[in-house]
């Protein structure tokens, strides 16, 4: 029964070193495509047939971070657990996932191959795991290998520019520094400096380069206050979205990265029937795929995620688990809530023009208190002692006669100026219980050079006392804030050590640099409305004049207008593809290409600083944005721009 088996250990033992066979297991040192070898322990049913294969890879050690190799081998599966690229047992350099997905080196991928070349597989080969091993698993599934067959990433990431290492162009500090750490990877960090923009590296790292041409069904679980909730997120909604990728499945509970699938407290809250069984989710949709078992996993609802609320009001709404075919939900209204100089939350724009201004001493940021966080306070805690500082600006609505259901991504549109050349702003969504405390939903940044696009040559630096438009992008949520609760936001430049602190100097990022003081200033009002963009479910609220509603056509606006120095720029597409925004001069001729290129479906904006090509300043007048998509009619809109 082990003959063919050991037959093979004994190729493989010539080809590529020696192997240990220690009963049901075999550890093996597999080549990669640059004679690198990685440590592999191979564990089998007790038969000789081939088998369907699950593969495990991890930076954890291979041998202490497996799954349960015997339960897997008694289903009908080969178990396999591989230590990465230069890990423990394995040759090379620890790469930190960059040489796991599609690059010149992609370990995933010829870590199938050498499988399915394997007698004892069958073809069939599916992955899974979560924080790395989940990783590793977006990674392969981004290789493309056609026998990669399912898979069930867990709170994972699927974009490392974006979501882990510079979110909003600011350097993620706390994550990146002591998970780096922790595993003797500190060589990674002047690496990741040396790439401040995006560029071909991070496409390399980024999934959604590739989800036009993934396949795998995949199950994506994560939690609200995770560390990676954005990435489980976003990989769900883009490949939900793609014909050609199959069935998808989404869930999102009330968790930090290390209480994923249990009740246990979150935080400073302790969510009732948060438990979800992730474990046996996971499970059926591997046997599904893999061994052909005919259970029900396909008619589970395509998304379930809990609905966060008050613990103590769960009978009104609130702390409860949903079934959704889609994510966001499509009954979702984004609804602007304008900052005010009162310090009030409304979805009236202020009719007379002010701002706020505080200042920003790198010196003495403000701390972090919860959130998305990994090694560091994660989940919802109470902002009170944040709040008693000068640098952060705080607006809250009434209290609430009835409850408002926030479902999806909350931005912040500011319009801001800083007497310094670049500065970060950072945004907090807060609960307001009835008893005064303030948790954390959740919170973002944005770093002012990045403000009109993150690639080397899009970063544009502020001009002191000019105003600019920033947006603020937070991770996503799903919570009601019940009736006696308010919404509040807070608005400063530091959320340290989440993230790292801004110089306020014109310096090229991650150098070392000076810190200067900036006054930083948020403006209100008709003529420059700086709001917070919020999701609300159902009727709730009444879509105003600024609300941009889920429609299924080309929609293009801008605020605002008539505009002094710059105009936000907002249109939605029905579906991806080549886009083109230009804005004409009533003659017809060209002003200034503001974007040609290729945009995913959904939300997108620009912004206009009343400037040509060239970069000079166009006189006072009408002119034209054109919006124009290769499947649907174009959309022009009237601007006015009125120079003082």
């Amino acid at each position: 029964m082990r003959h063919r088996r050991g037959l093979t250990a004994l190729v493989l033992t010539l080809m590529v070193g020696a192997s240990t066979v220690l009963g049901a297991m075999e550890t093996y040192m597999v080549p990669m495509r640059d004679s690198v070898r990685l440590a592999t322990d191979v564990y089998f049913p007790d038969d000789s047939l081939a088998h369907p294969v699950l593969l495990y890879r991890t930076p954890y050690w291979r041998f202490l971070d497996r799954d349960d190799p015997a339960h897997w081998n008694s289903k009908g599966y080969v178990f396999i657990s591989q230590d990465v690229r230069g890990r423990f047992g394995s040759e090379g350099v620890d790469s930190v996932f960059l040489d796991d997905g599609w690059g010149a080196k992609q370990d995933g991928y010829d870590t199938i191959e050498w499988i399915v070349q394997q007698t004892w597989c069958n073809g069939r080969v599916g992955m899974f795991g979560s924080s790395a091993r989940g990783i590793t698993t977006y990674r392969a599934a981004g290789s493309l290998h056609a026998n990669l067959i399912c898979c069930v990433p867990v709170i994972a990431c699927s974009d490392f520019f974006h979501q882990v290492v510079f979110p909003g162009g600011e350097f993620r500090k706390a994550l990146c520094e002591n998970w780096l750490r922790v595993q003797g990877s500190e060589h990674m960090i002047p690496f990741f400096f040396s790439h401040p923009y995006y560029d071909t590296l991070w496409e390399l790292m980024d999934l959604h380069t590739r989800t036009g041409s993934m396949t795998p069904p995949m199950v994506h679980v994560g939690g609200w206050y995770d560390c990676f909730s954005e990435g489980i997120v976003e990989a769900f909604t883009d490949l939900a979205g793609r014909a050609q990728a199959g069935p998808q499945k989404l869930v999102m509970g009330p968790w930090v990265h290390g209480s994923v699938g249990s009740s246990s407290a979150v935080g400073e809250l302790v969510y009732p029937g948060a438990a979800f069984g992730v474990r046996g989710l996971a499970e059926d949709w591997l046997d599904y795929w893999l061994l052909g078992d005919s259970n029900q996993v396909l008619d589970e609802p395509a998304v379930q995620y809990y609905l966060m609320g008050d613990p103590e009001k769960a009978d009104e709404a609130g702390c409860e688990w949903i079934s959704a075919a889609v994510w966001p939900p499509e009954s979702v209204v984004e609804t602007a809530y304008f900052l005010s100089d009162s310090g009030r939350l409304s979805q009236e724009v202020q009719l007379t023009d002010d701002s706020l201004a505080f200042t920003f001493d790198p010196n003495d940021p403000v701390p972090t208190l919860g959130g998305n966080n990994l090694m560091i306070s994660a989940g919802p805690y109470d902002q009170i002692p944040i709040g008693q500082r000068g640098d952060v600006l705080e607006f809250s609505t009434p209290v609430l006669d009835n409850p408002v259901r926030v479902e999806g991504v909350v931005r912040g549109e500011l319009f801001v100026s800083s007497d310094r050349r670049d500065t970060d702003f950072t945004l907090k969504l807060i609960d307001v219980y009835p008893d005064g405390r303030e948790m954390l939903v959740t919170d973002g940044i944005a770093r002012a050079r990045y403000r009109m696009g993150d690639r080397e040559e899009e970063v544009t630096l502020l001009t002191p006392g000019e105003v600019a438009a920033v947006s603020v992008r937070l991770p996503p949520t799903a919570i009601v804030f019940n009736s006696g609760h308010r919404l509040k936001v807070c608005v400063s430049s530091s959320n340290y050590p989440r993230y790292e602190v801004n110089p306020n100097t014109d310096d090229p990022p991650c150098e070392p640099t000076d810190t200067l003081v900036a006054i930083n200033t948020v403006y209100l009002g008709y003529s420059l409305p700086s709001a917070v963009i919020v999701p609300v479910v159902g009727d709730s609220v009444i879509a105003r004049e600024f609300t941009v509603g889920r429609q299924y056509d080309l929609l293009l606006t801008n605020h605002p207008n008539p505009f002094r120095s710059q105009t936000i720029i907002d249109y939605t597409l029905p579906e991806s593809g080549p886009v083109e925004l230009v804005i004409h001069d009533p003659a017809g001729r060209r002003v200034r290409a503001l974007y040609r290129g290729s945009e995913w479906a959904g939300g997108h904006k620009k912004v206009w600083n009343g400037r040509d090509d060239s970069g000079d300043p166009v006189s006072s007048g009408v002119y034209f944005c054109r919006l124009k998509s290769s499947t649907r009619t174009q959309k022009t809109r009237k601007i006015l721009l009125v120079r003082h």
